[in-house]
């Protein structure tokens, strides 16, 4: 919590220090406690605070008590984003280093705050970098709208250590100044191909058509590998197969990608329980080659689906991002980091911590849950809150 206090305590305050009543670190600090409890209004920011006024004087000055829930609006709609995130990444590297790996997957997704927008107004876009090891936002960066992210893209990686990680982006990201970006940071890309490259795609699934079936001697010529996997779970079997060709010299696009080192499909079948059975292929373009390269591109297109089942989904279900109605771009750019930050803290809380609270005794507790428990017990919301930092 010290830890927290000092990094927060860095933003710039904006307002006339004549007519400042509350602490910009006070207000800071409980946005971030009270989203962290489940709060998702100004209203109930506000409530929380007066709630749990005598826990927070431990650690924050409070001189003039709780503000208002307008006071809490107006000054987090007043507080540069970028400075927020310089913030959040700060305390973020504190977290970072109990959990020791030699790489990361870094997922790369773009996600709109719905609430934010309305007729006439589009809500704000926000394009997010997801730590598959960590379980945690690393960084992001606000677009226009979906279509900008091939330009926020190369700026969100600027802002990233990734040197030594694998890097996946969905087919948004197939373009060749971004995999460049990629490349110089000193990463490896996982990047989905479909038919907003056409000349690209069509060249990879002609490709794989015109392989499929052929000898044991021809596919090894062309250092054609295979990985399968099989999985019973949530009422379905699924058999996954993962295919890496690195002889791509006949593809025309596919030596206009920096790094490019093999083209990828993915193919699954799926048997439901009712006995409906579907099937699909996707197609990547990776940097990935050699000994054990169609293992980690597994590996790194299956935890791409962690930044939409783990962050996205949960932002929108668990802290009900999506049902915020803060229409000022700043504030609703503020809250999103606050929800990240949150979000961190109640996924990275000690197993044993989370045990003592829980009445039977579980160590694998919900988010909602953690949530709900932080909300209802102040001693378990600071031992949240001291454990991260």
């Amino acid at each position: 919590m010290r830890t927290a206090i000092k990094i927060f305590g860095r933003l710039q305050d904006m307002r006339q220090a004549s007519k400042v009543q509350y602490n910009l670190l006070d207000i800071v600090m409980i946005t971030i406690i009270s989203v962290m409890c489940g709060c998702t209004d100004w209203e109930e920011v506000a409530e929380f605070g007066r709630g749990r006024q005598e826990v927070l004087k431990a650690y924050l000055e409070l001189p003039h008590g709780i503000p208002s829930h307008d006071t809490f609006r107006r000054v987090m709609g007043a507080i540069c984003p970028e400075s927020l995130e310089r913030c959040y990444w700060a305390w973020v590297r504190t977290i970072l280093p109990n959990v020791k790996i030699e790489a990361d997957i870094v997922n790369l997704d773009g996600k709109s705050v719905r609430g934010s927008g309305k007729p006439g107004l589009k809500p704000i876009h926000l394009v997010s970098a997801w730590s598959s090891w960590a379980g945690i936002t690393l960084a992001q960066i606000k677009t226009a709208e979906k279509s900008n992210e091939i330009t926020a893209i190369p700026d969100l990686l600027d802002m990233l250590h990734i040197a030594g990680s694998i890097v996946t982006i969905d087919a948004m990201g197939c373009q060749t100044e971004i995999v460049k970006k990629v490349i110089e940071k000193g990463a490896d890309y996982v990047i989905a191909c479909k038919d907003n490259q056409p000349t690209l795609y069509q060249e990879i699934t002609d490709y794989y058509g015109y392989r499929d079936g052929g000898s044991q001697e021809e596919l090894r010529q062309i250092g054609h590998s295979i990985f399968t996997q099989k999985e019973k779970s949530h009422g379905r079997i699924e058999k996954r197969t993962y295919e890496l060709i690195e002889e791509c010299t006949m593809l025309s696009r596919f030596h206009d990608f920096v790094g490019a080192g093999s083209i990828d499909r993915v193919r699954s079948h799926v048997i439901v329980r009712d006995g409906t059975v579907r099937e699909d292929e996707r197609y990547y373009l990776t940097s990935l080659t050699g000994e054990g390269a169609v293992e980690r591109f597994a590996q790194a297109a299956r935890k791409h689906w962690g930044i939409e089942n783990s962050c996205h989904w949960v932002l929108d279900v668990t802290f009900g991002e999506d049902a915020c109605r803060t229409r000022d771009e700043i504030t609703a750019q503020n809250l999103a980091v606050a929800r990240k930050l949150a979000l961190a803290l109640a996924k990275r809380v000690p197993d044993e911590i989370v045990e003592k609270y829980s009445h039977n005794k579980a160590k694998y507790t919900s988010l909602k849950k953690r949530l709900f428990l932080a909300n209802l017990y102040p001693s378990f919301m600071m031992e949240i809150l001291l454990s991260a930092a």
